[in-house]
């Protein structure tokens, strides 16, 4: 099951079970000489022009049974979430980590790809015995860690990470579509295609492009008018929900003679109606709610959730949740700090 939708059924053939099972034996040998707990690792995202760079972690039962799993660039987006779902449900342990495009731009690809892999390592709730870890060798660990070429492809648990790996990438880039609708990010996220290099020639790059990637690219500055501050300081909080983990629904959603709400998301469960303000350094704090929302405005942002919610009945039962987005700017326009409020 994902968040606002039943998780589809895929078809297993004949092929798939036997690739399984050709993919176990390797792991099945580790266990029988005392490495029970055996991790994958792998990445999503080292060549893209924009977004993180994606690693993910992950334990397998020894009698769970995962057909259909491969590399996940050769299987179907519908066969790579049903997966996603049932390695979350179903592996014995799991993580996902990520390094953003400000840390590939101070670093490398190479280097951020390590960092990313090694916290989704060091995240697992369950210590492994060993990990194998798709082409790229890693160190700082005490257990042994092996390096396997074309893993995703030989060797189950790096299969599963894998798919872990992409679709919770891919999720991301949908999410920052909603966000910044001008790049197509849904479509090719954040690779560089013809249509999305064009984008950044007309638009210019935004904050989520890697710099470091973007030589020969060259796009128009970005504007500073009031409204366009306001909206990056909007897309600076969407970046901070996104990596909580939140599926935007919404971004600047309006109904007319009514209101507007800023965001809308979706997070473990509950919806989060989302009213962004930002300050500059001259506030040394924000106060309560009261005196930056005014009754009437949260009137209207109530109104305009209750419309929505009439529109979206596979949603309306969930419960909700109110926020208000405070940034704390500095004095030259950037955000220092983000709180979030219930109103």
């Amino acid at each position: 099951m994902t968040e606002g939708g039943v998780q589809a059924v895929i078809r297993i053939t004949k092929r798939d079970i036997d690739r399984f099972e050709a993919m176990a034996v390797f792991e099945k040998e580790l266990r029988s000489k005392g490495y029970r707990a055996v991790a994958g690792v792998d990445e999503a995202g080292r060549g893209p022009l924009a977004g993180p760079v994606v690693a993910a972690a992950c334990i397998l039962p020894e009698d769970g049974v995962f057909y259909g799993l491969n590399d996940s660039k050769k299987m179907t987006a519908r066969r790579r979430d049903y997966l996603f779902e049932q390695i979350r449900r179903d592996a014995s342990a799991w993580s996902i980590a990520m390094v953003g495009p400000e840390e590939i731009d101070r670093t490398n690809i190479l280097l951020a790809t390590k960092e990313a892999m090694k916290r989704a390592l060091s995240e697992l709730p369950r210590k492994p015995d060993m990990a194998l870890i798709d082409a790229v060798s890693l160190q700082g660990f005490d257990y042994p860690v092996l390096a396997e070429p074309k893993g995703d492809a030989r060797h189950n648990v790096i299969a599963a990470a894998s798919v872990l790996a992409k679709v919770a990438r891919d999720r991301m880039m949908e999410n920052w579509d909603k966000v910044y609708p001008a790049y197509g990010f849904a479509s090719h996220k954040g690779y560089g295609t013809r249509a999305h290099i064009d984008a950044i020639k007309q638009y210019g790059a935004c904050p989520i492009h890697r710099r470091s990637f973007l030589s020969g690219i060259s796009g128009k500055a970005v504007e500073q008018s009031p409204y366009h501050i306001g909206l990056r300081i909007e897309r600076l909080i969407a970046q901070e929900l996104i990596t909580q983990g939140h599926q935007i629904l919404e971004h600047r959603y309006a109904v007319q003679g009514v209101g507007e709400i800023d965001f809308i998301s979706l997070f473990q469960g509950t919806l989060h109606i989302i009213e962004c303000k930002g300050r500059g350094g001259g506030t040394l704090f924000f106060g309560g709610v009261e005196q930056a929302l005014q009754s009437p405005q949260v009137e209207k942002i109530r109104s305009v959730a209750a419309l929505w919610t009439d529109q979206h009945r596979d949603l309306a039962g969930r419960p909700m949740a109110f926020l208000y987005a405070a940034a704390d700017l500095d004095r030259d326009g950037q955000v220092v700090s983000i709180q979030f409020i219930p109103f």
